[in-house]
């Protein structure tokens, strides 16, 4: 291998590990694509959570709109409602003391 020959195997050489280099390193590189397709697979999981509750959301507001046993059912065990018909009791709490009861009269 004459002199010539041998520095433009070593160019070569240095040359294509500068490429490798950038290939990986880079700002367009392979490191960059992997982070991207993480931040991708989180960003979708995140929209198919989204995409649930919104279908969820919307048998609520469809129900909300047609069936009056459930705004009903809601009124009475969430909102504490009763019908005309109905009569409400309460209990007093255990932890009330006649010194309370006397600074409420």
């Amino acid at each position: 291998m004459t002199r010539m020959e041998k520095i433009c195997l070593y160019l070569s050489m240095g040359g294509a590990v500068i490429l490798l280099f950038m290939f990986f390193f880079s700002t367009s590189g392979v490191m960059d694509y992997s982070r991207l397709k993480s931040r991708q697979d989180q960003l979708e999981a995140q929209a198919a959570i989204a995409k649930s509750q919104n279908l969820k959301m919307e048998k609520e507001i469809q129900r909300l709109k047609t069936d009056i046993e459930y705004i009903k059912h809601l009124a009475k065990h969430e909102h504490e409602m009763a019908d005309r018909d109905e009569l409400v009791f309460k209990e007093k709490f255990q932890n009330e003391t006649p010194q309370n009861q006397i600074h409420k009269n």
